[in-house]
């Protein structure tokens, strides 16, 4: 939020949480950035972390990711590298570049996952061509994305 007084902070941070219950997972997000940031709210990373639950429960990508990586993190709440590996590897099949990249990091160091430092390079190589839009070839991009996919299994 920008520079504002405190009255028009706390009128503005229950409009969002009126939006929040309402079941807007913009708002819900919002919160949860203003929670884990302190900012014209006393930092809660317990808050944020519900907020971004009820999001992700929404089916809210950009919430199951910010989950992951508060999870991963460990700030204020428990850390649970497992449930964020298992989130990030869920948003990695729905091809979320972002995820697929965490995911790769996370294999390439054994961390919430066993270590597979191959694998683990493929799927930073394939999550920053989807970040970056390096191909627009849809084809190409579903034939990569069969070929991690096949030797996973």
């Amino acid at each position: 939020m920008p520079k504002i007084s405190l009255a028009q902070a706390k009128e503005r941070i229950e409009y969002l949480i009126k939006q929040a219950e309402d079941g807007d997972t913009d708002s819900m997000r919002y919160l949860a950035d203003l929670y884990s940031g302190g900012d014209y709210v006393p930092k809660d990373y317990i808050a944020a972390e519900a907020w971004l639950r009820k999001a992700a429960e929404l089916n809210d990508d950009k919430a199951k990711f910010y989950l992951a990586e508060l999870l991963s993190e460990g700030n204020g709440i428990a850390k649970n590298l497992e449930e964020a590996f298992d989130i990030f590897h869920e948003l990695s099949f729905e091809g979320y570049g972002e995820a697929m990249v965490k995911i790769g990091e996370a294999m390439k160091e054994g961390i919430g996952t066993p270590k597979n430092e191959e694998m683990g390079n493929k799927y930073i190589k394939y999550g920053k061509m989807i970040c970056e839009d390096i191909t627009k070839d849809e084809e190409k991009q579903d034939k990569m994305y069969d070929d991690l996919i096949k030797k996973k299994k």
